[in-house]
């Protein structure tokens, strides 16, 4: 009786090994169908944020860059293509930008319009500290530089021509570099960008610079005011409607 029954006691304990044996031989090799499963899921995730990220409505992650006395801005290769001339402390430049800069930024961000922003310093002088037009120029580069983002420096120029922050000619102040640095982080610039403007040195850009290049081609047009719009080779004013001549 004691022998049958401990036969049967190992009997038992053997088959109990061997299903446990064959539980966790199922349980590994189910891990790798689960760690493909969730390798696949997350793929899948990282593919829904590729197409649907931040790159959605950025003028296809078109970049802004200068290049020598130009600013790009947008898609270069856009159906819209224009030069456009602005001088920081023009009133009338303010306006232009006040009143049809949230459309150009749509555009820019739809990859319609491409822009070469041209900027000029010639009311500098009006200016209450005599250096503001080249200040925000040198700003406006070094945006473009350091954010390689077509919204975030159109965002910045939007910004410098508001009718809160925009100087007047002849008026007692203007805005100071720690105050350009404040609407660079404003738009969505870097920190880098935003201590460079702090510091103000011409380096690697010169706003005075950069507009002495621009002014000889400005005069060379028919009418050498600004906001000049340049569409196809022929100049317009730019507050007129232009942009109705453009792929909206």
């Amino acid at each position: 009786m004691t022998i049958t029954m401990v036969a049967v006691n190992a009997r038992f304990a053997q088959e109990g090994k061997m299903a446990t044996m064959k539980a966790n031989h199922r349980r590994t090799d189910a891990r790798p169908a689960a760690v493909s499963m969730v390798i696949a899921m997350t793929l899948g995730l990282l593919a829904v944020v590729l197409t649907w990220g931040p790159g959605i409505g950025r003028a296809y992650a078109a970049e802004a860059s200068p290049a020598g006395d130009v600013l790009s801005i947008g898609d270069p290769a856009a159906p819209g293509q224009i030069d456009l001339y602005l001088d920081p402390l023009c009133p009338y430049s303010g306006k232009m930008v006040r009143e049809q800069g949230a459309e150009i930024g749509r555009r820019i961000a739809d990859g319609k319009l491409h822009i070469n922003l041209r900027l000029v310093n010639f009311l500098e002088k009006y200016s209450a500290s005599g250096t503001y037009d080249s200040r925000a120029i040198y700003a406006a580069f070094i945006v473009a530089d350091h954010s390689r983002s077509s919204e975030v420096t159109w965002q910045f120029i939007e910004q410098i021509f508001s009718a809160e922050q925009q100087p007047k000619e002849e008026g007692p102040t203007d805005l100071s570099n720690d105050q350009l640095a404040g609407l660079a982080d404003r738009a969505g610039a870097p920190p880098s960008a935003q201590d460079l403007i702090k510091l103000g040195l011409p380096i690697p850009f010169d706003g005075h610079a950069i507009a002495a290049g621009n002014l000889p081609l400005l005069r060379q047009l028919p009418d050498s005011g600004v906001p000049m719009v340049v569409v196809d080779g022929e100049s317009v004013d730019g507050n007129s409607d232009w942009l109705d001549r453009l792929p909206a």
